[in-house]
C-alpha cells in the first residue's frame, strides 16, 4: 500500500499483488497497512478527504473470496476497517478498477462515493461458494440502494459490468479513465453538495420490500436456495434494524453459512480450480508465453479461437477438409458475437483472424513450433514439440508428451526426459486456450476415465446390492447430478465398458459382463427393474435389501475414492484437488459435494476404508495401501497436496 497528499487530499492505494507478485486480496498485511494509513490521514487536520484506488492491476482481489473476511488476532477485521471508512470525519471517495469483489467491494461501499472505469466489473463470488458479502457489503448497498439491488448483485451469473452496476447503485459516475484532476473534481463536488444519503433506500420501507419480491423468488431455488434464503434475511434486516445490529446480522449470517458443509464443498471446489493453475511441484507464474506459430490437427475450434485472441499464429489441420471449413466458421461466428458485446475489438478480429491459416495435408504444419494433434495421425512433421492427443494414456515417447481431453479438463503425461521447463510452458499455453490442466503419469488409462469406470461400476453394484434403477436414478437426482450413471450403461453400452475396463487394467464386472453376454439393457422397461435382475443376484449369490439414497451415494463416492486413491498411490495423479477437479468438471460431478477426495477426508478415512472392506466381498477392489498410510500417520488426502 502507498500513501501520498496532494491537494489537501490523502491518496491512499492498494496493490492488488504482494511482495512476491501474487494475487493477496485484503490479507492481515494489508489490513495492518490500512488500518495504521487511516489512523494517520484521519488525525491530520489539514486533509479535507481521502481518494481509495487500487494500483495498476486494479484493487485487490483474492484468489479465495472469503479470505478476505479471515479473522486474525494480528490484523484488524475488514468490517471493522470499512466502519472506520464509513464514519470518517472527511469524505472518502473510491475509484474502482479491475475486479471489485471481496474486501473492495465492502471497502467501495463503505465509501462516501464510488466512480469506476469503463472496464470494471463488479461481482460476489461469496455466493456461488455458499456465503454472502459481508462487513457491510450487502447492508451497506441495501441501505442505499435497496434490497433489490443487493439480491440482483449476488444473483447468477454474478458478474457486472460498469454500466449495470451503475444501474444498480454499485456506482455513481463511470468514467473511461480516471484521472487524478477527475478524482479531485468528484471529491470537491461531493465536498460541495454534501453526498447522497447512505440510508436512502429506507425512506420508504414498503416500496423496498415490494422491490424484493422478484429477485428473492428468483433467486431462492436449486442446490443454493438456503444461502439465498439467509441473504435475503440480511437484506430485509438493512431496512428492519439500525445500522450496528444490520451489520452484526450480516456477520452472524457470514460466519454461519462458510461453516455448513455446503460451502465448506464449494471453497473447495474453486480451490481445486485455482490449483489447477499451476502444475505440482510449480509456483503460480503469472508471466504469459510468448507467442509463437501453433499447429493443430483435429483439434476443437473454440480451442484454436482462444489461442489466437491469446495472440498466437494459429494453423489450424483436420483429417477432413470440411472439418476446416466449419471450424472457421465457428471461429468467426465467436468473433463476432464478442464483437457485438464490447469484448473484442473490430480492427483486434481482423488481426486475429489475420494469423489463422489452414494446413490440408500435416505436413503444412512442418513450420510450427508446437504441434498438438491426435495420436495415429500419419506423415506429421518431425519439428517443434509435437503433443499427441489421445483418449489412451500409452507411454509418451521419452522426450515428448501425451495429452487427453475430456471437455475443458486436460490431463498432460510428459516423457521420463522431458523438462520441467517445456511441459510448464505447454500448459501456460493450454490455459490459454481454456483448458484446465492436470498433471498425469503413464499407464494405459488417465484420471478420468478411471474414476468414469469407478463411477458406472459401483453404481452397478449398488443395483444389484438392491436398490432400485429408479432409487439409484433419483439418488444422483436429489444429490445434484444432470445424469444417472447407469444412463452411462445405456449410452456407452457394456461391451464397450468392458472392453475399456480390460485396456485400463481394470477386473471384470459382473454386471456388464453379464450384460455383454446375454445382450441385456438395463431401461427395457419404462417402469420398473428389468425381470434378469433378480436373476443375477440369484446367481450371484446376493441377497438384495434395501438402501437408502445417503448410502446409495456413500458406497459410490467410497469406491471412487478409492480409485483416486489407486491414482495417486501409483503416481499417474500428483494431487487430490486434481482429482476431485476432474470429476467436477468432466464427470459432472457437484460441485456442492467439493469432489470425492474432498469427500471421503469429510466422511472420514476409518470410516471409508471399513465401508470398502465391506463392498469388497461385493467384487468391489480391495482398499489400496495409500488409506491405511495416511490413516497411520493421522493424515488426509487433502494434506498430500501440500507436499
Amino acid at each position: 500500500m502507498k500513501i501520498a497528499q496532494r491537494d489537501g487530499l490523502a491518496w491512499i492505494t492498494l496493490a492488488a499483488l504482494d511482495e512476491q507478485g501474487a494475487e493477496a486480496g485484503f490479507d492481515p498485511d494489508l489490513r495492518v497497512a490500512l488500518h495504521n494509513a487511516l489512523e494517520l490521514v484521519l488525525n491530520d487536520k489539514a486533509l479535507r478527504g481521502i481518494v481509495l484506488r487500487g494500483g495498476a492491476m486494479g484493487w485487490p482481489c483474492a484468489p479465495d473470496p472469503l479470505s478476505d473476511y479471515a479473522h486474525d488476532p494480528s490484523a484488524p477485521d475488514l468490517g471493522a476497517l470499512c466502519a472506520t471508512l464509513a464514519g470518517a470525519r472527511m469524505p472518502v471517495l473510491a475509484c474502482l478498477k479491475g475486479h471489485i469483489q471481496g474486501g473492495a467491494l465492502a471497502v467501495s461501499q463503505a465509501a462516501s462515493l464510488r466512480i469506476a472505469t469503463e472496464d470494471t466489473c463488479f461481482c460476489a463470488p461469496e455466493f456461488t461458494l455458499g456465503a454472502l458479502p459481508a462487513a457491510g457489503g450487502l447492508v451497506r448497498l441495501a441501505r442505499r440502494q435497496g434490497g433489490a439491488a443487493a439480491l440482483h448483485l449476488i444473483a447468477p451469473p454474478g458478474q457486472l459490468d460498469s454500466e449495470r452496476a451503475l444501474a444498480l447503485g454499485l456506482c455513481e459516475m463511470v468514467l473511461p479513465d480516471i484521472t487524478p484532476a477527475q478524482a479531485i473534481a468528484a471529491l470537491d463536488t461531493l465536498i460541495a453538495e454534501g453526498g447522497g444519503s447512505a440510508d436512502a433506500a429506507l425512506d420508504d420501507p414498503a416500496a423496498y420490500f415490494a422491490a424484493l419480491e422478484v429477485p428473492k423468488a428468483e433467486l431462492i431455488r436449486g442446490p443454493l436456495a438456503s444461502v439465498a434464503q439467509r441473504a435475503a434475511e440480511v437484506v430485509e434486516a438493512a431496512v428492519l434494524l439500525p445500522l450496528e445490529e444490520a451489520l452484526d446480522f450480516e456477520a452472524v449470517a457470514f460466519d454461519d453459512l462458510s461453516a455448513t458443509p455446503l460451502a465448506k464443498a464449494l471453497r473447495h471446489a474453486r480451490a481445486a480450480e485455482v490449483a489447477a493453475a499451476h502444475l505440482p511441484g510449480q509456483s503460480a507464474d503469472h508471466t504469459s508465453p510468448p507467442q509463437r506459430r501453433i499447429g493443430l490437427w483435429d483439434q476443437p475450434a473454440a480451442f484454436a479461437g482462444a489461442l489466437l485472441a491469446a495472440g498466437h499464429e494459429v494453423v489450424f489441420g483436420a483429417s477432413q477438409a470440411k472439418h476446416i471449413q466449419t471450424a472457421f466458421s465457428a471461429i468467426a461466428r465467436a468473433q463476432e458475437i464478442s464483437v457485438q458485446k464490447g469484448a473484442l475489438d473490430p480492427d483486434q478480429r481482423e488481426a486475429d483472424w489475420a494469423r489463422l491459416g489452414a494446413a490440408t495435408d500435416p505436413a503444412g504444419l512442418a513450420d510450427c513450433a508446437l504441434i498438438i494433434a491426435q495420436a495415429g495421425v500419419v506423415g506429421l512433421p518431425d519439428a517443434g514439440l509435437c503433443v499427441l492427443e489421445s483418449r489412451d494414456h500409452l507411454d509418451p515417447p521419452e522426450r515428448g508428451i501425451a495429452l487427453t481431453r475430456e471437455g475443458d479438463v486436460v490431463e498432460l503425461v510428459a516423457g521420463p526426459d522431458c523438462s520441467r521447463a517445456i511441459v510448464h510452458d505447454l500448459a501456460m499455453v493450454l490455459r490459454q486456450g481454456g483448458a484446465h490442466l492436470i498433471l498425469g503419469g503413464s499407464g494405459a488409462a488417465g484420471i478420468v476415465e478411471h474414476l468414469r469406470l469407478s463411477l458406472i461400476t459401483a453404481s452397478g453394484r449398488t443395483l444389484l446390492a438392491g436398490a432400485s434403477r429408479d432409487q439409484i436414478d433419483h439418488a444422483f437426482a436429489q444429490a445434484g447430478f444432470v445424469k444417472s450413471p447407469l444412463r452411462l450403461i445405456e449410452t456407452l453400452g457394456a461391451p464397450a465398458l468392458n472392453a475399456r475396463r480390460a485396456k485400463a487394467g481394470l477386473a471384470p464386472d459382473l454386471l456388464l459382463m453379464a450384460m455383454e453376454t446375454a445382450d441385456l439393457a438395463l431401461y427395457q422397461s419404462k417402469d420398473s427393474d428389468p425381470d434378469w435382475l433378480d436373476t443375477l443376484r440369484r446367481e450371484a449369490g446376493i441377497v438384495a435389501r434395501k438402501l437408502s439414497a445417503s448410502e446409495i451415494m456413500a458406497r459410490v463416492l467410497a469406491e471412487m475414492a478409492n480409485s483416486g486413491a489407486w491414482l495417486l498411490q501409483h503416481a499417474q495423479a500428483h494431487r487430490a484437488s486434481d482429482i476431485d477437479l476432474a470429476a467436477i468438471r468432466a464427470l459432472g460431478w457437484p460441485r456442492a459435494l467439493g469432489g470425492v477426495m474432498f469427500g471421503a477426508d469429510q466422511a472420514g478415512l476409518v470410516a471409508m476404508r471399513k465401508r470398502l472392506r465391506a463392498l469388497h466381498e461385493e467384487g468391489a477392489s480391495a482398499p489400496v495401501t495409500l488409506w491405511d498410510v495416511l490413516i497411520r500417520n493421522g493424515k488426509h488426502f487433502g494434506d498430500l497436496d501440500g507436499r
